[in-house]
């Protein structure tokens, strides 16, 4: 029989999990979608979802969770022909080490009363029942996206619009075709997997609903179809903040981006009432430092040596653009 191996969950493992998670913790509640929780936990990034992988097969997983006072087990999944080898045993070890590591002294976890297969289990790895009572409140019915971006019209070609999840086939479209530069830039991860798109769709959305500190448009063409991205982060009402984008290699050259650029510019300024948008290009991509030249940033200055990639380091171009530019 081949080793088991416990590690951290990849991208390259989110298809296998989602299947394993189907089969081994079915449920009909959209709460429990493992698309959904998987997307939502990679985008925290703590390093707390976990695999079991036996010959090159993913056979277990378990995601975890620590707020900073108490650690929890979320869910703990082994596959059926799997099961009563050690492996979701070991899973648990390797999360509880995770958490002790974080400086977490007390895990919780839950577990249906009727499931007393699984209670037997937790109890032979040292959990015990407590004098507790259970309570949860779900709020999944209000997690929609009752507050989507504005649409802003840039011309007769171009619309910046909400990012929603049917952009799934077009981002991992698009950023395959021209992921490798932007990845050298880096911006994103390459190859881009669907992992990557569902995380990103995601963490839009929690953004959306819950915060103004960082917002998230569609670039889109005539017929609708997303073929870039734009946004503003850290924005701080009546101060300043920063922006970034990525355009779909085949509009590349044809001052999409600028005019882009300059409209979202004029929206910022105007909805948050900033003094100021700054933004970055490493200065091996001088492509990006014409866009905002263009859309009536100045080069601020250049930190030297800043960004660090694959053993390289290139220098970083800040510029700036003020309300009056």
């Amino acid at each position: 029989m081949s080793k088991t191996t416990v590690r951290p969950f990849q991208s390259s493992d989110y298809d296998a999990v989602i299947a394993l998670r189907e089969t081994a913790l079915p449920s009909s509640h959209p709460r429990n979608d493992p698309k959904r929780a998987i997307c939502r936990k990679l985008a925290v990034g703590d390093g707390l979802l976990l695999v079991a992988e036996r010959g090159g097969r993913i056979v277990g997983t378990v995601m975890a969770g620590y707020d900073g006072v108490r650690g929890w087990i979320y869910s703990l999944a082994v596959a059926e022909d799997a099961r009563r080898q050690g492996i979701g045993r070991s899973l648990l070890e390797e999360a509880e080490q995770k958490l002790r590591d974080k400086g977490c002294d007390k895990i919780n976890l839950q577990v249906l009363a009727e499931n007393s297969e699984l209670v037997e289990f937790y109890n032979k790895c040292g959990f015990h029942v407590e004098d507790r009572i259970s309570m949860g409140k779900d709020t999944l019915a209000a997690d929609t996206i009752s507050e989507p971006v504005p649409t802003i019209a840039v011309n007769a070609e171009i619309e910046l619009s909400q990012i929603v999840w049917k952009d799934r086939s077009a981002y991992l479209q698009h950023l395959n075709e021209t992921g490798e530069f932007y990845e050298r830039m880096g911006k994103m991860p390459f190859p881009y997997r669907q992992s990557d798109v569902d995380t990103w769709l995601a963490s839009v959305q929690r953004e959306t609903l819950r915060t103004h500190k960082r917002r998230n448009w569609a670039i889109r063409n005539p017929e609708g179809n997303l073929i870039g991205g734009i946004g503003l982060f850290d924005i701080v009402s009546g101060e300043k903040c920063g922006t970034g984008y990525w355009l779909a290699k085949p509009y590349w050259g044809r001052g999409i981006m600028t005019v882009a650029l300059r409209k979202l510019c004029d929206f910022a300024f105007e909805t948050y009432d900033l003094h100021r948008i700054f933004a970055q290009a490493l200065a091996t991509n001088p492509a990006s430092g014409k866009v905002l030249q263009n859309a009536g940033f100045e080069l601020e200055g250049t930190l030297r040596n800043h960004f660090f990639r694959d053993g390289k380091v290139d220098d970083v171009q800040y510029y700036g653009r003020l309300r009056s530019s």
